[in-house]
């Protein structure tokens, strides 16, 4: 059975929303328009955008585990906003008996996993292959962690709207599909 890895943010849904309540939450509502700043000028990573806004600098173990608890505390307040269901979600559903689904995100394991319970889709997913910031420290863009889902399967391919992801799944020889943000998903030839 073909092994399906697949990016989150961008993929199935955009984490945005989520991350940025969750920077709220950590640096103050004030820092909102410096937040979509930082944004709009290319900064993605949370990580970066909480250092140049805060007047603590913090090393990543220490943020990473600050952002957990950020988001632990949005979560029971129920303040998580809502996610926006990409397409391909519905193809996850209708095909989740055909494909063993994982996914390779840059994101933590906590955030996905409410993020995939959310889109009703956790269950169709092998979680214990799945790779987050949590489970491994390299990048996707190195092309370590495909390399080593590929280790357990030959029968794979990537799913995902990042052209360095793409340039990973290359690098560990894993073809791959490159979508667009919301794009309609119904590849039958997979």
């Amino acid at each position: 059975m073909k092994t399906i890895i697949f990016d989150i943010d961008g993929t199935l849904t955009d984490m945005w929303p989520i991350e940025k309540a969750v920077l709220l939450n950590m640096l103050g509502d004030s820092y909102s328009n410096k937040i979509d700043s930082l944004r709009a000028a290319g900064i993605t990573d949370t990580y970066k955008i909480f250092n140049r806004l805060s007047k603590e600098k913090l090393r990543k173990k220490k943020y990473y585990f600050l952002y957990n608890e950020a988001f632990k505390k949005l979560e029971q307040n129920n303040f998580i906003p809502n996610l926006r269901e990409y397409p391909i979600v519905n193809w996850i559903r209708k095909n989740g008996t055909k494909y063993n689904f994982i996914y390779a995100t840059g994101g933590q394991q906590m955030e996905t996993d409410y993020v995939l319970k959310c889109l009703k889709i956790n269950s169709l997913f092998d979680l214990s292959r799945s790779i987050n910031k949590n489970n491994y420290r390299f990048s996707k863009g190195s092309g370590m962690p495909f390399k080593k889902i590929a280790k357990t399967t030959n029968d794979i391919i990537l799913i995902t709207d990042s052209k360095q992801d793409c340039m990973g799944a290359n690098k560990a020889n894993i073809p791959y599909i490159l979508v667009q943000p919301g794009q309609s998903f119904n590849y039958t030839y997979i």
